[in-house]
């Protein structure tokens, strides 16, 4: 919370008070690389039950730290006069490939308010870091789908097993409140 006195004309005046939700999540998992930590710091996280819903500025940073190495996304949001970050920590998960986990941190965005929605994803896998933004559309019956026309081409970056855990995953996403509305 931030408040700011002023002094006008001998009297105090407040400016508005501005409530700006903050999330740090911290997840510990072992696989053949050793111990894995994974730290997600939100600024300014969207609560989509109350405004604002955009206006402040927004950013999500994970970090995952291991013995021997370091991986690093920083995503701040450009469009954070039109949205705010949406993040669950319950929507993070695990897949085990080879003896190595990849981890799938999706957020998503308040201010969707339209049929066109979106949603990001950072995948940290085999000390790799990748960071997807991907279109979604939801239509008035209340059943969203992919809006990706090549999602292979799209994600061809992720090695193949990663790839489609995540394309089978993003089948699940079908419902509105999945998205923040």
């Amino acid at each position: 919370m931030l408040i700011f006195f002023l002094m006008v004309g001998g009297q105090f005046a407040t400016a508005q008070i501005v409530h700006t939700d903050s999330i740090e999540i911290h997840k510990v998992w072992k696989d053949k690389n050793g111990e894995n930590k994974l730290t997600v710091n939100v600024n300014a996280l969207c609560n989509p039950d109350k405004p604002p819903f955009d206006g402040h500025k927004t950013k999500i940073q994970a970090l995952l730290k291991n013995k021997n190495f370091v991986q690093q996304i920083i995503f701040d949001d450009k469009n954070y006069q039109m949205e705010m970050i949406l993040f669950r920590e319950k929507d993070i998960w695990f897949t085990e490939y080879n003896g190595n986990k990849a981890v799938f941190i999706p957020f998503f965005y308040c201010g969707n308010a339209d049929s066109d929605v979106k949603a990001s994803f950072i995948i940290f896998y085999n000390r790799k870091k990748y960071l997807y933004h991907l279109k979604f559309y939801c239509n008035e019956e209340g059943k969203c789908k992919l809006n990706e026309p090549n999602i292979n081409l799209k994600l061809k970056g992720l090695p193949k097993e990663v790839r489609d855990e995540l394309t089978k995953k993003l089948k699940t996403f079908t419902n509105p409140s999945q998205f923040g509305y």
